[in-house]
């Protein structure tokens, strides 16, 4: 067997620091569950005076000290992540020249992996690494099935210097969360919940998004329409009312942002670059919405509302049940729907994206539902 020597330097950082959120579902007829948990992105620095070879990472879902699974990825597959994310790197850090462009290309760094900046474009590398150079890998998804839930990922690189073979490993928290407050779901009604976290590749790409969801309600004949362009009073949700999920208070909120004209047609660039000008990046994608702080470390986030619906200011408190507005089409939208999540800061660039419980909740089928699972899931509340 090969000996390999555990050394301190090489530098492995990761995205979202400190720890990572981890959700179960529960399968039909089994005593094991799905856990799945999300590492966002990876940085790994030759702090070496020498060239290194990366060989393998190696990843081992613990629970109290125990290894549950291990995943070992070899040289190519390391070198086509590496590849993978090498586009993504550069458009993320190739500074513009349009002032415009170049604020939207700092926001996206932000909203993509809640850090101002995390890759050096100039020093990137794929699997052999110049000292100075670095590599990497992001979205990297883990749905297991599990008695007992992970609490701790082991990330190990393991790596070749000169003909010596090295590694250098992290230990990364997974955590459950826990809401704070009591919430109510901030629809009534019939929905269709879609993009929701069971989908590693929609929300959850983004930082404060890794647990929002979108919600739409079905036509007449039970079929989804978000994708056909129409007008959006011809939508059954457009316009309906939005409920603050809590009491709170609302310390964000913009109300100004023009309706797109139609399911899957936008307003023009120049109106975009003016609302940017205007009032910065957020309402652009985001629409006119609102943030209301519940707890400490729990906001709420209700993006694209009607235009001129909005009923609460800055500073103002709410209840729970009370109406903050109406469900519209505004910002980066594809129809009229209710983008909806769970923060710990008042920010949906650098707030942590958080899962959520409700208390009324059912499915179609009459069960009550505290957690959203599925994307695709009806859910009914009164």
């Amino acid at each position: 067997m090969e000996k390999i020597k555990e050394v301190l330097n090489m530098k492995i950082s990761y995205c979202p620091e400190k720890k990572l959120i981890g959700v179960k579902r529960q399968l039909e007829g089994q005593e094991k569950y799905e856990f799945d948990f999300l590492l966002r992105a990876v940085r790994i620095v030759n702090t070496l005076d020498d060239p290194v070879e990366l060989t393998k990472y190696i990843f081992e879902l613990k629970t109290k000290g125990e290894t549950i699974k291990k995943i070992v990825y070899s040289k190519d597959v390391i070198r086509t992540k590496a590849e993978d994310i090498q586009g993504v790197v550069e458009r993320l850090t190739a500074k513009q020249e349009d002032e415009i462009r170049e604020e939207a290309r700092k926001h996206n760094v932000l909203l993509f992996l809640g850090v101002k900046e995390f890759w050096k474009n100039e020093n990137y590398a794929l699997d052999s690494l110049e000292p100075g150079q670095e590599t990497g890998f992001r979205l990297e998804h883990f749905r297991t099935l599990v008695e007992k839930p992970i609490d701790e990922l082991v990330f190990t690189v393991v790596y070749k210097q000169t003909d010596e073979t090295k590694k250098t490993s992290i230990e990364i928290p997974i955590i459950e969360y826990k809401n704070k407050k009591e919430y109510i779901f901030p629809l009534k009604g019939s929905w269709l919940v879609f993009g929701n976290w069971d989908d590693a590749y929609n929300h959850r790409t983004m930082h404060s998004q890794e647990f929002g969801f979108d919600l739409v309600q079905l036509n007449d004949n039970l079929k989804f329409e978000q994708m056909h362009e129409k007008p959006n009073e011809e939508f059954k949700c457009y316009n309906e009312d939005l409920f603050a999920v809590a009491d709170g208070e609302v310390v964000e909120c913009f109300d100004g942002v023009p309706e797109n004209p139609s399911a899957i047609k936008l307003i023009s660039n120049d109106e975009k670059r003016e609302i940017i000008e205007k009032s910065g990046f957020v309402p652009v994608i985001s629409g006119n919405y609102a943030i209301i702080k519940h707890a400490t470390n729990e906001y709420s986030f209700y993006a694209h509302i009607r235009n001129g619906t909005l009923k609460i200011t800055k500073g103002d408190m709410v209840k729970q049940g009370q109406v903050i507005g109406k469900l519209g089409n505004s910002g980066n939208s594809t129809g009229p729907h209710l983008h909806f999540h769970l923060m710990d800061k008042p920010s949906i660039l650098t707030g942590r994206g958080l899962p959520i419980h409700f208390t009324n909740l059912k499915s179609f089928t009459d069960e009550e539902i505290t957690f959203i699972e599925n994307s695709y899931l009806i859910v009914l509340t009164e």
